[in-house]
């Protein structure tokens, strides 16, 4: 999952194996690795915070948009992404049985406990 509002990288421990991070949900960082990625035909790395509950497996923030410049157009569902010598594109990979939504308060709700 890609979220541009998500400061860094992160990875569940469960994706190590074989809900946030929106920049202001605190996560319990458990260590940080360097992780190697293929996207298309480009093998990228970045370090990652592994954490144990993520809402998805793992979470592409600003850190590796930034340092691939990546171009998200959503209109023709696709991403670009470019390192020192080449850019490649790809298309998003919807499966469309399993798309979820995720939402977000604007305002903070307190549930006391009971």
């Amino acid at each position: 999952m890609m979220d541009t509002g998500a400061n860094r990288f992160f990875i569940s421990i469960k994706a190590l194996d074989p809900s946030y991070a929106d920049g202001y949900t605190s996560l319990s960082v458990f260590g940080t690795m360097n992780l190697f990625i293929m996207m298309g035909d480009m093998s990228t790395s970045i370090k990652a915070l592994f954490v144990k509950e993520l809402c998805a497996n793992c979470i592409l923030g600003m850190d590796f948009i930034h340092k691939y410049k990546l171009f998200i157009n959503t209109e023709e569902q696709i991403v670009s992404i470019s390192d020192n010598y080449k850019r490649i594109t790809l298309k998003f990979d919807i499966n469309k049985g399993d798309i979820r939504y995720p939402a977000r308060l604007i305002n903070n709700v307190r549930i006391p406990p009971k």
